[in-house]
């Protein structure tokens, strides 16, 4: 019902009041609806470590409507969303430090959500302000001072830009090619969130100055509409992005060779893997999925798909049984009164035909007869 009033009273707003629509506006309006578009494709993913970058264009997507419906006069006949920029302004912060600390596989604690506190006590005019149009109260609206604090706004966003360059250099310590694509990742998405501050702060700064004029208060949203279509360029381009995958085509220098560069990464992060198969043995799981090593490695399912099939030369089940078979040949010979079935299910099989068949594949006889003939030996 509430939506629905919403919608009602905006769209009599939007036939009774005079178009004022320019080319501007209009441009304005269409960078919103592909955030919209941006945000369903994130959400859509599937990948929980892309969801803040998700909220963080939903922010960007709600603000700028709102300065549309400012520059339009709609605002005057559609208001509730007066005063909610400022709440979108207190979140991007933490969404993209949140994003980075998830990147960067750093511990996020139950607490973060206290970064969110500005926010959500901005959210208390915001609620009484829909309250009175919806005319539920009369009560005087709280807070409303705080919402007007644009250098507030502009400390708080560039205290989060100093955090997350601090936590990409201090990642530029680990050695590797996948790491040095990762702080390239990390400062070129707080670079574009530092651009977008500059021309906050520097609207309030020229709006005092006898030169400024209405063109001028376009520059914040030219700036939050430049730095959708480039997360959306970037998701078209290589949707992987949003993982740390940046690739040699992207923004590297182009004096390397990608071939080169490629097959190093690869066997960078081929080396990792085994490593981990090596000391962890998660392939020990009978429930392991492609998501699970991935996630447990800091890879998206795409890049760990990409390093088995370019550097096995096998599929992610053929890669895991080749670890469980060799476990299951070592316990074969380490424990011979082991039961068959034992064996099979703790190296990570579910059932004894798959561990058979593999099995007999890989040494030419099946379990019982391999154990048969080390007690002959």
């Amino acid at each position: 019902m509430f939506f629905e009033l919403l919608y009602l009273q905006f769209m009599d707003a939007m036939l009774q009041a005079a178009p004022s629509l320019d080319t501007w506006t209009s441009v304005f309006l269409f960078a919103v609806a592909m955030g919209i578009f941006l945000i369903i494709m994130l959400f859509s993913s599937g990948n929980k470590k892309n969801y803040p970058i998700a909220f963080l264009v939903m922010a960007f997507s709600i603000i700028l409507f709102q300065y549309v419906l400012y520059w339009t006069r709609y605002e005057e006949v559609f208001p509730y969303l007066v005063i909610i920029p400022p709440v979108c302004y207190y979140v991007t912060g933490p969404l993209l430090y949140l994003y980075f600390l998830n990147l960067y596989r750093k511990k996020v604690q139950f607490n973060y959500a206290l970064h969110f506190l500005p926010a959500f006590i901005l959210l208390i005019p915001n609620i009484i302000l829909w309250l009175k149009y919806l005319g539920f109260t009369e009560m005087k609206i709280h807070l409303l001072w705080l919402a007007q604090q644009h250098w507030f706004i502009v400390a708080h966003m560039s205290i989060y830009t100093a955090l997350i360059f601090r936590l990409s250099y201090k990642s530029e310590k680990q050695q590797g090619e996948f790491h040095r694509i990762r702080s390239i990742w990390s400062k070129t998405l707080a670079s574009f969130y530092t651009i977008f501050i500059l021309a906050y702060a520097s609207y309030y700064i020229m709006v005092k100055l006898p030169f400024f004029s209405s063109e001028w208060d376009y520059a914040i949203s030219i700036t939050m509409s430049a730095s959708i279509y480039a997360i959306g360029y970037f998701i078209f381009k290589q949707p992987q992005v949003f993982d740390g995958e940046f690739y040699a085509q992207l923004f590297l220098p182009k004096r390397i060779n990608t071939d080169d560069f490629e097959r190093s990464l690869l066997d960078e992060l081929y080396e990792k893997l085994t490593t981990y198969m090596v000391e962890k043995k998660p392939y020990t799981d009978n429930e392991l999925r492609l998501v699970h090593l991935a996630d447990n490695l800091g890879f998206s399912t795409h890049l760990l798909s990409k390093v088995i099939n370019k550097k096995s030369g096998k599929n992610f089940n053929q890669f895991v049984n080749e670890y469980r078979l060799e476990e299951a040949q070592r316990l074969l010979a380490e424990n011979s009164s082991e039961s068959i079935k034992s064996i099979y299910f703790d190296v990570g099989f579910n059932n004894k035909a798959t561990f058979y068949n593999a099995f007999r594949r890989k040494f030419k006889c099946t379990p019982l007869q391999y154990k048969q003939q080390l007690l002959e030996s």
